[in-house]
């Protein structure tokens, strides 16, 4: 073969090779798995997200939720321990990528992306003796002592710390709550519905503990994004409207609130 021949059949080639990969880079492009970061709270608030005590797997609600849409987008979840307080000054920053955190929560909403809600939850009083049904909120604590979680909001409670009408008595995490009411540290605890469940589930089965017959600050769960998500956000909410409307929300709620916690099936 004589030398202009192969130069046109290598020239014809490297074309042939250019066509070919200028249709596969984008393929590969695309095939490129991004990764989420997302907030798990510590201390950590079962059954919603939490780590399993054997496997130390993130379980819970809300990864059932987030693994299973994530997955369809081809976006890797990973779940990073910080606090409330200063996961949302890194969420800002977009240290992290995502949390589960109420709008009315925020110090600053305009700065994220919220989703639809996850579900919705009340607050209850809870006591080591029965209440008054009749009785009203402030009619309950008038006077009393509350155990509650440090740098929470609490809507229904402030007026009533504010104007020391009750007093507010810090804890670290839901668990330390029950544990500080069944010690006597003071005498009502005020607790998310779900989280309270499962804490009387696992760690407090044998205990005669009392629900206020009325709940408060109602709350929406939402997830709250940096705004570089927000390609995502649309498709999020029509997954969330599809899992309640068959139902599978209730289903992982009920089944991690009961769940056996050394049972990972």
């Amino acid at each position: 073969m004589t030398l202009w021949k192969v130069h046109r059949v290598r020239n014809i080639y490297r074309r042939v090779v250019l066509v070919f990969a200028a249709f596969l880079l984008p393929v590969q492009a695309d095939a490129v798995q991004r990764e989420l970061k997302f907030v798990l709270y510590y201390p950590q608030v079962p059954p919603y997200m939490y780590q399993d005590e054997t496997t130390q797997r993130v379980v819970g609600l809300v990864p059932e939720i987030l693994q299973d849409f994530f997955q369809q987008q081809n976006i890797q979840v990973q779940y990073v321990a910080d606090n409330r307080t200063r996961a949302e000054h890194r969420l800002y920053q977009g240290d992290v990528d995502a949390m589960l955190l109420a709008k009315e929560w925020t110090q600053h909403p305009e700065l994220l992306l919220f989703s639809a809600p996850l579900l919705e939850h009340k607050d209850y009083l809870f006591a080591r003796q029965p209440m008054s049904a009749q009785a009203t909120l402030p009619e309950l604590i008038q006077g009393k002592t509350v155990c509650t979680r440090q740098y929470y909001v609490y809507d229904a409670l402030d007026p009533y710390f504010n104007s020391n009408q009750a007093a507010r008595v810090d804890s670290s995490s839901e668990l330390t709550q029950l544990k500080m009411l069944l010690n006597g540290r003071c005498e009502f605890a005020f607790i998310n519905e779900h989280v309270a469940n499962w804490l009387l589930h696992h760690h407090f089965p044998t205990q005669a503990l009392y629900r206020s017959a009325q709940g408060f600050n109602t709350v929406a769960l939402t997830v709250a994004f940096h705004p570089r998500w927000k390609a995502q956000l649309t498709a999020f909410n029509h997954y969330l409207q599809e899992q309640q409307q068959q139902g599978t929300i209730a289903q992982w709620l009920k089944f991690y609130v009961t769940k056996s916690p050394n049972n990972n099936g």
